[in-house]
């Protein structure tokens, strides 16, 4: 299938202004999930996941399968339409760069409470990043248990939206001092200077003996919506100064 409509304004040759980091990652039990719950990849199940996203219109064509630990092509604006997911058994990781967008709503908040209401029982654990002069970062951490986190914002900087408690999410996952430290988590800084990342990995290792290294992603090439597609120009291509 060729992807023969779009909604991009850019050329598909142009390169991307920014750099960044995003993943959202779905985990349904149990609690914590034995190896033998960590299948091979699904491409079926990957295909239809990737339909199911709240930016994504169309799924047009799996274009390749790469190491889980790798990423795709992230160079021109062509590539913001390749969205990867994995799916091994209980766990199901996405990569899609529409999930940093924050020009009016976080993408990825709006994803993760989505995926909260239809997986109830679900942990869901999601970061993504812009580099900027300084990195804006959006983060989100679901226990099925209730705690949660959110914060967004400018890395070091003091006004950040912000939900939830650093200390439940801890305590819910059942992450001690002793692996906060080793992983440099404060949960008592402020959100412009939490270690979301480190506190995001901890939670998902409380969950799941998940190992990326020697598994699979399939990279989509996908129809992003024509709002999420407006986020993405904006976000990755230039031409905003400030979320």
């Amino acid at each position: 299938m060729t992807d023969h409509h779009d909604y991009w304004i850019r050329p598909a040759d142009q390169d991307i202004a920014r750099y960044g980091e995003f993943r959202l990652t779905l985990v349904q039990p149990p609690f914590p999930a034995p190896a033998t719950t960590l299948l091979d990849h699904d491409v079926v199940r990957a295909r239809e996941f990737a339909g199911s996203l709240l930016a994504v219109e169309d799924v047009l064509a799996e274009v390749e399968r790469i190491e889980a630990v790798d990423r795709p092509d992230f160079a021109t604006r062509a590539d913001l339409d390749l969205v990867s997911v994995g799916c091994w058994g209980t766990v199901t990781e996405v990569n899609d760069p529409a999930l940093a967008c924050a020009e009016v709503d976080h993408t990825l908040l709006e994803q993760a409470e989505a995926l909260a209401a239809g997986f109830p029982g679900a942990v869901v654990v999601g970061s993504a990043t812009v580099d900027h002069p300084t990195t804006y970062g959006t983060h989100v951490i679901h226990h099925p248990g209730g705690a949660r986190l959110f914060g967004a914002g400018w890395s070091g900087e003091g006004d950040w939206l912000h939900d939830g408690s650093a200390h439940a999410v801890a305590e819910a996952f059942g992450i001690g001092p002793g692996a906060l430290a080793r992983e440099g988590v404060d949960l008592d800084a402020p959100p412009g200077s939490l270690y979301w990342q480190g506190l995001a990995r901890l939670a998902l290792l409380s969950v799941t003996p998940m190992h990326r290294g020697g598994r699979v992603l399939s990279v989509f090439r996908v129809r992003h919506t024509e709002k999420a597609t407006g986020d993405l120009e904006d976000t990755w291509l230039g031409g905003l100064d400030d979320f």
